[in-house]
């Protein structure tokens, strides 16, 4: 038995590299967590593509960081390098706290965010999203029956709602309450549940689909094809301007104005400070004018 074992000392993992410390929290630590399947595939991108991580995860210094980013942002945005390098840097601090693998200090923490661009103001008229579901072959009023004309039935439930697109695809016909009128959210993306309220048009929506059972998810799409079908719909529609996410700016856009106050907005969308609720809020000039004027 060596003196380190008697003494329960821990012995830092030197050896250890970033690249393999990266595919250990994709392993142990992302499947436990709400959006660990994006965590997954990032760190284990980034394991196998940037050599830089390929050295003992305790010699990772502040430069190396900010080599790995310059290098990033020649091919992805700067949110998204944002988003990397938050994840980076929680790996970094669960090793060093949970792991005990030698660090003293989190390198991201010196390593200055690229500037975000500006946030979309990308609104979708009625016309375009009627040429989007027209590519998904869906009329907006018959019951779905193929997986094209489920994700059109997701984005106008979206365009009423203000749902996210995976809160959508989370939801089953158990968690649609037709007399009081709301869709419960078990769980969203900030770590809360919520009960969003359904209009009359998002009422009207829900009620096309006849066979409705409880178990059963509301739209019946996997991710992965839910994606392939918009984006082939929106480019084969011309319109590649038009995200999916979008229409959660176009909903709290719609709503704003029937509602009393910002409070009642954040309700219905979730979000918690009003910083965020505004980069979905994007009300037309005109329509503000025309306000005044009433």
């Amino acid at each position: 038995m060596s003196p380190a074992t008697i003494l329960n000392i821990r012995v830092p993992q030197v050896g250890k590299t970033a690249a393999d410390i990266f595919k250990r929290y994709a392993d142990e630590v992302s499947p436990n967590k709400r959006g660990g399947r994006w965590e997954q595939i990032r760190l284990k991108g980034m394991a196998n593509r940037f050599p830089v991580f390929d050295q003992p995860i305790v010699a990772i210094t502040g430069p190396d960081i900010a080599e790995w980013r310059d290098t990033r942002l020649l091919s992805v945005s700067a949110s998204s390098v944002n988003r990397e390098l938050s994840l980076i840097s929680t790996v970094f601090t669960h090793a060093m706290k949970e792991w005990r693998l030698g660090l003293t200090s989190n390198p991201c923490t010196l390593v200055a965010k690229p500037r975000k661009a500006r946030p979309r103001r990308q609104r979708i008229s009625i016309a375009e999203r009627e040429q989007i579901i027209d590519q998904l072959e869906w009329d907006g009023k018959s019951e779905p029956k193929k997986s094209g004309q489920w994700v059109a039935f997701a984005f106008y439930l979206a365009l009423e709602t203000a749902m996210r697109k995976g809160e959508i695809l989370s939801l089953r016909w158990s968690d649609i309450d037709f007399i009081a009128r709301h869709a419960h959210l078990d769980m969203t993306k900030n770590g809360d549940e919520r009960f969003v309220p359904l209009s009359k048009a998002a009422m009207k929506l829900l009620k096309i689909v006849k066979h409705r059972s409880a178990s059963a998810p509301v739209v019946p799409v996997q991710t992965g094809n839910f994606d392939k079908l918009f984006r082939a719909a929106r480019r084969d529609a011309g319109l590649l301007h038009i995200h999916f996410h979008d229409s959660r700016r176009e909903a709290a856009s719609t709503m704003a104005p029937k509602l009393s106050n910002v409070l009642e907005l954040a309700a219905i969308t979730g979000h918690k400070s009003l910083a965020m609720l505004q980069i979905y809020y994007k009300p037309r000039a005109a329509d503000l004018a025309a306000r005044l004027d009433a």
